[in-house]
């Protein structure tokens, strides 16, 4: 029945505001549920996530010892000279470089009317080439020494030079035994060729000079001692 040109319904509201509410209340449940939804679905796994790390280059070996050595050489002037070496080595297990200092004593000569001895101290610098097995290792070097030679002069006239200097090429070769991780026994053979040093002469009682002395041309050494790695 129509009152006033309207359609109503038996409960005296209007059909189109009941169907809009009803619409509006179910988006907003669907819009609160959806966010959580979201939230539980489990994210697929990226290409770069299950992609291995790089590999890492190996790292090389590295050789640091210290080496401490008896010396005893011939050849150098008349007499043979005893001493010591100390000395630094450092590198690769098969190319090593060697820094260090000798001090060498040479017992008196006799010269004319009086004698001489002398004292030799260098630095050294070599470069060698070893092959180590297991605990054992060879070297062979190359390399040079710089320094000075002192002198004491006894039983002459005139004033003497105290000290000449020195510089010579060397060639050695030795073998490392290692007794534990640390500790090793070192031992040698090498030549010494001298470039630069003294030379001597005196005067007899009759007023001749003596044969010049100078060292080498070539002297030979042994050496022994022990290293310390760390």
């Amino acid at each position: 029945m129509s009152l006033g040109g309207h359609d109503q319904t038996p409960y005296g509201g209007d059909m189109p505001t009941w169907s809009a509410s009803r619409f509006a209340l179910t988006a907003l449940a669907c819009s609160l549920t959806t966010p959580g939804m979201a939230r539980a679905t489990p994210t697929a796994p990226t290409a770069a996530s299950t992609e291995a790390p790089p590999a890492r280059t190996p790292r090389r070996d590295r050789v640091r010892a210290f080496e401490v050595q008896g010396l005893a050489m011939t050849q150098l002037l008349p007499r043979p000279g005893f001493g010591g070496d100390l000395a630094l080595a450092f590198g690769f297990p098969n190319f090593q470089a060697r820094v260090g200092a000798m001090v060498l004593g040479i017992p008196a000569f006799r010269l004319g009317q009086g004698e001489v001895s002398n004292a030799l101290y260098a630095g050294t610098l070599d470069l060698c080439a070893a092959k180590p097995v297991l605990q054992h290792q060879i070297r062979m070097c190359v390399g040079g020494q710089a320094g000075g030679m002192s002198h004491w002069w006894r039983g002459f006239t005139t004033r003497k030079r105290p000290i000449t200097a020195w510089a010579s090429g060397t060639l050695k070769g030795d073998y490392q035994l290692a007794l534990t991780d640390r500790f090793g026994i070192i031992g040698g053979v090498g030549i010494v060729l001298p470039v630069v040093g003294p030379s001597y002469r005196g005067t007899t009682s009759s007023g001749t000079l003596t044969p010049m002395v100078f060292p080498g041309p070539m002297s030979g050494y042994l050496s022994l001692g022990t290293t310390f790695r760390w």
